[in-house]
C-alpha cells in the first residue's frame, strides 16, 4: 500500500472513477459518464491535495462507511469531505488509543501500524 502522495494521478482518477461509480450503485443513483468523470477529477484532485498521507484504501473505507453509516445520501464534493473527515478520525483514534494509551494493537479496530515510505536512491 502507498500514500496518496505517491500515486500517478491518472491511475488515481481512474480508481476514483469506480470508486464513484461504484457508490453510485449502492446509493441506487444514476448519472451521467460526463457526471461521474467530473466527480472523480475532482476527488483525485481533493484527496491528492488535502488527504495525501493516506492511502487509497482509506478513501474505499470513507466511502464504504459513508454509505452505509450516515444520513448522506447524495454523493457530491460536500458529502466525500464529510466521509473521508470522519474516516480519517477513525483512524486517528484508533492510532492514540494504541500510542497514547498503550491499548492492544490487536485489540483496536481499525487500528493499524503507519507503513514505511520506500525511498529511490
Amino acid at each position: 500500500m502507498i500514500f496518496i502522495s505517491q500515486e500517478n494521478k491518472d491511475e488515481l482518477t481512474l480508481k476514483c472513477a469506480d470508486l464513484i461509480s461504484k457508490t453510485l450503485v449502492e446509493l441506487g443513483q444514476i448519472k451521467s459518464d460526463k457526471d461521474i468523470a467530473i466527480l472523480s477529477n475532482s476527488l483525485s484532485d481533493d484527496i491528492k491535495r488535502d488527504f495525501s498521507n493516506i492511502m487509497f484504501k482509506d478513501i474505499q473505507n470513507a466511502f464504504s462507511n459513508g454509505v452505509r453509516n450516515s444520513d448522506l445520501f447524495s454523493i457530491n464534493v460536500k458529502t466525500y469531505y464529510k466521509w473521508i473527515y470522519a474516516w480519517r478520525q477513525i483512524i486517528w483514534d484508533a492510532r492514540d488509543e494504541v500510542e497514547n494509551k498503550s491499548a492492544d494493537p490487536r485489540r483496536v479496530l481499525h487500528y493499524r501500524p503507519e507503513p514505511k515510505l520506500i525511498r529511490n536512491k
